[in-house]
């Protein structure tokens, strides 16, 4: 008999309403027993069930079918594959043997496996993630338990790759939608201050959320450093929790050189850092981190990245929370290095109320602050200590005669104890005010102007003079006796105004200043929603009336200017100029221009008086789906020579490695040496 049938004698039928059906090119029934075998091409269908082999062997009194040969079995989006088994169309129970079962991101395969389609116990069981290859990571378990996106349990497990199996990890579960491994690297090359190297990371799951593990670099010209690593997240209801740390020592028998201080280096090196961010509920937040350097160059030596973008590290922690229009915190800085100096906070107690609206349109501000303050000795710097609080409270009217201009006169004081004070005081109070005024004028027009080409539909341009005043002439009162622990940082930006926001309240300036500034923005309409940025360029310089010895009246002229005609295209410029001179004491440029899909090119221009010209170009070049290939270059016209050049080759290995070939050269740096190689291998989730 060939074609189908249905098995309408099965009490399943009846009892769900729905009907089995056989399918093949040969079918030997008997209605006795009510079993039916099937053989060629054998199918049996149940709803949304499928099952497939050379042959099946159905009982309408059991519910149970037997297949053997090609045994697969669909049902949903799932698909099982396996040599032989049964499977109870009822009960969903299954037994097979040889089984592999796909369920992205994961394939799993068994000898035997026993459940339900719901849950099933694989004996000697092998897991790939996310595509099942010889370069991909495994691990395999005597017994393991899996549910739909879960694996419930496992016993005997172990991590392996390319069908070996090194690494053995605990009874645990793991969810299928979270990486299993969330970090794995692997780095050789060489590098002119380090030798030949081979650096190792990874970090496996000890608890839900919870990944521990360690980072490894072996130095041929330094020695091993390891040390512990780790990461977590969490996230209850409306609560999350996300932070991570790693560490390393080294006994380093290499060319150590000195320090920032110019003392001698020791060989015993380690470094540990932290970082934690904390949100409970909606009003609470909890943000910290730790940085220990055992000396300044460690990171410079074995963790250049890190380096470039923080050689002073930071060590805090904060705990905030903020209500409707105000904000209190508690936030506490320490500093665990002994060659750099740094205010160090132990702690400072802070309450923050916004601009709150009072009677006859007023609006009212305040902050106050307990803080106890330290900044150890450092150099020829004494050591400096207080007990400080502090309070500022102000006052503000906004004043709108026209739509287009906005006038709004300021008031405020400012009253800070110190405690240790200097110059023969125990201690010292210093009280002062300030008033002012802000003044905006916003005016626009619009142009009717189209441009497909670039998707402008119509310009908008706004333009927007302010005006801001400030005069607190007795500012700097008393600064013979504050200890300056909160000091003025170099930057090369117009610093705050007000008095209210300055943070360098212990090294406070008289103030008689009048600020001018001119913004400009040019804006089309957006295609999705309301209206986008084409260009942007503002002005803004200082006037202080009262002329200060060394201090020129007119400050420096800021320029800054941004350009975005499309999505693919961004330039910015900032640029200070001094009047008097006249001559152009900063200017720096970034032009990035990218196709999204294909390449991605970066050139820069930083320049700053006296000190450094250089320029900078970064290239990106996707050549298909497998490769890039990547190019920078540092140029320093100063001493007209290329600090750096680096050409890389970036490779994907299927869903799971990433591998990066780099080669680079270095000039005029002289602790990182003058050429690296190195290959990193970096897994992209598992």
């Amino acid at each position: 008999m060939a074609g189908a049938m249905l098995c309408l004698l099965a009490p399943l039928a009846s009892a769900q309403g729905l009907q089995p059906v056989l399918d093949g090119k040969k079918f030997d029934s008997n209605y006795a027993t009510k079993e039916t075998v099937v053989t060629g091409d054998a199918r049996i269908v149940y709803g949304d069930t499928v099952l497939t082999a050379d042959e099946i062997r159905y009982s309408g009194s059991t519910n149970l079918a037997t297949a053997t040969g090609h045994f697969v079995l669909t049902y949903g989006k799932r698909r099982l594959v396996a040599d032989s088994g049964s499977f109870n169309l009822a009960t969903k129970a299954i037994h097979v043997r040889n089984l592999r079962l796909g369920e992205f991101p994961i394939y799993l395969s068994g000898d035997t496996v026993d459940g339900t389609l719901d849950e099933m116990v694989f004996t000697n069981a092998t897991v790939f993630f996310r595509e099942n290859a010889g370069y991909t990571p495994s691990i395999h378990a005597q017994s393991l338990t899996y549910a739909r996106g879960k694996i419930l349990k496992a016993e005997g497990l172990s991590l392996g790759l390319l069908s070996g199996r090194f690494i053995t990890l605990p009874h645990f579960e793991q969810t299928l939608d979270a990486a299993f491994v969330s970090y794995l690297s692997a780095k050789v090359g060489y590098r002119g201050n380090l030798g030949v190297f081979t650096e190792l990371g990874l970090h496996v799951p000890v608890t839900p959320g919870v990944q521990l593990g360690a980072d490894a670099g072996l130095y041929s010209s330094r020695g091993l450093m390891v040390g512990p690593s780790g990461r977590y997240h969490r996230t209850d209801m409306d609560s999350t929790m996300d932070g991570f740390f790693r560490s390393g020592y080294i006994y380093d028998s290499g060319d150590r050189k000195t320090d920032v201080l110019g003392d001698a280096v020791p060989a015993n090196r380690s470094y540990f850092e932290w970082q934690h961010l904390q949100q409970i509920g909606e009003h609470f937040t909890l943000a910290g981190q730790l940085n220990y350097w055992s000396d300044s160059e460690i990171l410079r030596d074995f963790r250049h990245q890190e380096f470039y973008a923080v050689q002073q590290p930071d060590s805090f922690l904060e705990a905030a929370y903020t209500g409707n229009n105000y904000s209190l915190s508690a936030f506490t800085r320490v500093n665990p290095n002994t060659y750099f100096r740094m205010q160090e906070r132990l702690p400072e107690i802070r309450f923050d109320q916004l601009p709150t609206a009072l009677p006859l349109g007023v609006f009212e501000r305040f902050n106050s602050s307990a803080a106890v303050l330290e900044a150890p000795a450092f150099g020829a710097a004494p050591s400096l200590r207080t007990d400080r609080l502090d309070a500022y409270y102000g006052l503000e009217r906004p004043i709108t005669p026209v739509p287009w201009f906005t006038f709004t006169p300021v008031a405020g004081g400012r009253v800070t104890y110190y405690s240790d004070a200097l110059g023969g005081k125990n201690t010292y109070t210093r009280t002062f005010g300030e008033v002012g005024f802000d003044a905006k004028l916003l005016s626009s027009g619009t142009f009717d102007y189209k441009n497909p080409v670039w998707d402008v539909d119509g310009l908008r341009h706004l333009f927007e003079p302010m005006l801001s005043y400030r005069y607190a002439p007795e500012a700097a009162r008393g600064r013979q006796y504050i200890p300056p622990i909160d000091s003025q940082v170099f930057s090369t930006y117009l610093q705050p105004l007000s008095i209210a926001d300055s943070r360098n309240i212990d090294t406070l300036s008289a103030l008689n200043t009048l600020r001018l500034q001119f913004n400009n923005t040019l804006q089309t309409r957006d295609a999705a929603y309301g209206s986008r940025n084409l260009a942007e360029l503002n002005f803004a310089a200082d006037y202080r009336f009262d002329h200060l010895a060394g201090v020129k009246p007119l400050s420096d002229i800021y320029t800054e200017l941004a350009l975005t005609p499309a999505p693919w295209l961004r330039w910015e410029v900032f640029n200070r100029f001094d009047p008097h001179t006249p001559s152009q004491q900063e200017f720096n440029t970034a032009l990035e221009i990218s196709d999204q899909e294909w390449w991605k090119l970066r050139f820069a221009t930083h320049y700053l008086r006296n000190n450094y010209q250089e320029y900078y170009l970064e290239y990106r070049h996707r050549l298909n789906e497998v490769y890039d290939v990547t190019a920078l270059w540092r140029y320093d016209a100063l001493n007209r020579r290329f600090n750096e050049q680096s050409y890389g080759i970036y490779q994907r290995l299927g869903q799971t490695w990433a591998v990066r070939y780099e080669v680079a050269f270095y000039r005029g740096q002289t602790r990182e040496g003058s050429f690296a190689l190195n290959i990193e291998v970096e897994l992209l989730k598992f």
